[in-house]
């Protein structure tokens, strides 16, 4: 495996990792504790209570990354867009070159200045999406500039100077809190008991399971030129190439082989921009890479390489309540 994270490296040496408790997990919990008691003070201090003049729907998660989050937003835009409904969205600019400045993503903008995860949701939605660190910052100048009915902000929980009037929480049914450990020994934003707190819980599970929520679908492969498609299932039986630089790999390593595939995984940090050399193998495999990743890619000369759509499939219980939830949310 190709990896320039180390937490891997320690994973496997049984020297930390976000789904156990190893001695470097135990060492740091002193900073856990600190950790703690800054979110209890930004939370007490920075409050918004001020009412939004345009509504924000919050889709965040308990722990860092890999929940669907962006997946979940651009489902959440492109519903509510079928209901006639004039959406916003604010992304934080995770790992940009500028983190807090405020700005309008078009076709020209490029992952190193607004992000892989704004320029997926603007390339498949059609929600204006705004990209900064200063969520609250990012929703006046919305609210300023634009005619909108919704502002959604991917990720935000603990953001607390954005007045949120819904809160969607993921929760992965695989593991949902890690080692239950805050961050930096686990990967918990607030701990487990928090979730009793929020009204709307949506689990992003198995396709045949029985919990809320939503599930991927993985049935396509697109060609990196977009001239071709193929079904996974002619990939059964079949070694391929994955290179992608999301949060939790895992899954969709899980997912893939269930199609009977042979997954050779290159795994690189999370929103890590990669360059053409890192789809170059001494083989005939065939590459694969999300679309999250796709997005980054966009000036590459790539052969024999597709990318999994984002697509999710979510419950029918869940567009009711999200439906009521919003209808009332605008009656006031």
């Amino acid at each position: 495996m190709s990896n320039k994270s180390k937490l891997p490296f320690l994973k496997k040496f049984y020297i930390y990792s976000f789904d156990n408790i190893y001695i470097l997990n135990i060492l740091l919990i002193p900073l856990s504790l600190l950790y703690l008691g800054i979110n209890f003070l930004r939370k007490y201090l920075f409050t918004n209570k001020k009412r939004n003049t345009v509504p924000v729907i919050v889709v965040g998660n308990l722990t860092v990354g890999g929940t669907g989050k962006t997946s979940l937003v651009i489902w959440l835009c492109n519903y509510l867009h079928s209901r006639k409904y004039n959406i916003g969205v604010i992304s934080g600019g995770y790992k940009t070159l500028e983190p807090r400045k405020i700005e309008i993503v078009n076709e020209s903008s490029v992952a190193q200045n607004v992000g892989d995860e704004a320029i997926l949701i603007a390339s498949k939605t059609n929600a204006t999406v705004c990209k900064s660190k200063n969520r609250r910052k990012a929703y006046e100048y919305l609210v300023k500039n634009f005619n909108l009915d919704i502002i959604i902000s991917d990720d935000g929980l603990i953001h607390y100077s954005l007045k949120r009037d819904i809160n969607i929480v993921i929760v992965k049914e695989s593991k949902p809190f890690g080692n239950g450990l805050p961050i930096p020994s686990g990967p918990l934003r607030e701990l487990p008991y928090n979730i009793k707190k929020y009204e709307n819980i949506i689990f992003n599970k198995r396709p045949n399971s029985g919990l809320p929520g939503f599930s991927y679908q993985i049935s396509q492969l697109i060609a990196f030129n977009k001239n071709k498609k193929i079904d996974i299932s002619e990939l059964s039986g079949t070694s391929v190439h994955l290179v992608t630089a999301i949060a939790n790999p895992d899954f969709l390593i899980h997912n893939l082989k269930s199609f009977n595939i042979d997954v050779l995984p290159h795994i690189y940090p999370d929103h890590q921009l990669l360059s053409s050399d890192d789809f170059y193998f001494n083989d005939e495999h065939i590459v694969i890479m999300t679309e999250k990743d796709f997005v980054k890619c966009g000036n590459f000369e790539l052969k024999n390489t597709y990318y999994i759509p984002t697509k999710i499939i979510v419950d029918n219980d869940i567009k009711i309540m999200l439906n009521d939830k919003i209808s009332d949310l605008l009656r006031i």
